[in-house]
């Protein structure tokens, strides 16, 4: 066939198939059926962020064991029957945002540390859709938003030992708080971070944010889990600590900072007994490879304006209380 014949042929086809999208999804765009397929399809966008998405998928399902493959599975699923009852006319505007969140929710969803693998599945529930906003007196704002919720499971997967086993179950404690969206009452917020694994020490932190319906304004804190693996227990300070002076060196070292932090608005009365008091205890505590953070929540310390703050000390200034076998991360097994 002449080369100019040729290339009559290959144009014909291509406006016969109505053009090639400049971005392919991650399936058959001659096979859309559903009103998102052919959005995606339609727009290289959103069909960029549908080619992440499957990425991500595909790059966290050979890390999990078959049970965790599952649960992720049927996340992904529930995700997407969410997505068409909360875009019904799929447009762009409506999908992008939830798109964006998943490529971040599925790269996480399985990472590995430490020899062990950490695994985030999900479960969407959509409840009811949004509806006209009431014109009452008594109408209160965001009362008429789509109700959903997502909620979230993180666990050490397949956990044999009863470090790992009891790392779970400190977790789970905190299971029903864990979810995203709007139920009616409450909206919230939830996130998971690792900040350090090792083959003896997990620290992490479960943020949690709600904004209950009707309320001034939404607040949150962060719960912190640091466990010993090796020993199936919670974290102590004499696991870190063994020689006194590191109590009052963190509660002075704390103190000035956050007055700098609140300025003028100043802090609460006494805060030289709040702050050793939260200094002392694990459960505040953020540990990182850089060092030990103390958490101080919305209200904790000084008014709301000023807000959550962690105050750092690294483990070179600990230096002179740490024990010698201190659980403490580094960057290698971190």
């Amino acid at each position: 066939m002449p080369h100019i014949a040729r290339l009559t042929v290959l144009l014909s086809l291509f406006l016969l198939m109505g053009g090639l999208p400049a971005q392919s999804a991650s399936f058959d765009c001659l096979k859309a059926s559903t009103a998102r397929e052919k959005a995606i399809c339609a727009d290289p966008a959103l069909s960029s962020l549908d080619e992440k998405i499957a990425s991500a998928y595909a790059a966290a399902m050979p890390g999990l064991s078959v049970s965790a493959a599952e649960r992720l599975r049927n996340g992904q699923r529930s995700w997407l029957r969410f997505l068409d009852r909360a875009c019904p006319g799929a447009s762009g505007e409506c999908l992008t945002p939830y798109l964006k969140e998943r490529v971040t929710f599925l790269e996480k969803a399985s990472i590995r540390k430490a020899g062990r693998v950490f695994a985030t599945s999900d479960k969407w529930e959509f409840i009811s859709p949004e509806t006209p906003a009431r014109d009452a007196p008594d109408a209160i704002y965001g009362e008429n938003a789509m109700r959903y919720v997502q909620s979230m499971d993180f666990r050490i997967d397949e956990a044999e030992s009863s470090g790992e086993k009891g790392f779970n179950a400190a977790v789970a404690e905190w299971q029903e708080h864990m979810w995203n969206g709007f139920d009616g009452q409450t909206n919230m917020k939830a996130d998971i971070i690792i900040n350090a694994a090792t083959d003896r020490l997990v620290s992490l932190d479960i943020f949690l944010w709600q904004f209950p319906l009707g309320a001034a304004h939404g607040s949150g804190a962060a719960v912190h889990v640091n466990y010993l693996l090796d020993e199936a227990r919670p974290l102590l300070p004499e696991d870190i600590f063994v020689k006194d002076g590191w109590r009052e060196y963190l509660t002075g070292k704390a103190l000035e900072e956050l007055t700098l932090l609140f300025g003028e608005m100043g802090l609460f009365d006494g805060p030289e007994n709040t702050i050793d008091g939260m200094v002392s205890t694990p459960e505040r505590w953020v540990i990182t490879p850089e060092g030990l953070g103390i958490n101080f929540p919305v209200y904790s310390v000084g008014p709301y304006a000023g807000g959550d703050n962690t105050v750092t000390a690294t483990w070179k200034e600990l230096a002179p209380w740490l024990a010698k076998d201190a659980p403490i991360p580094t960057e290698e097994a971190h």
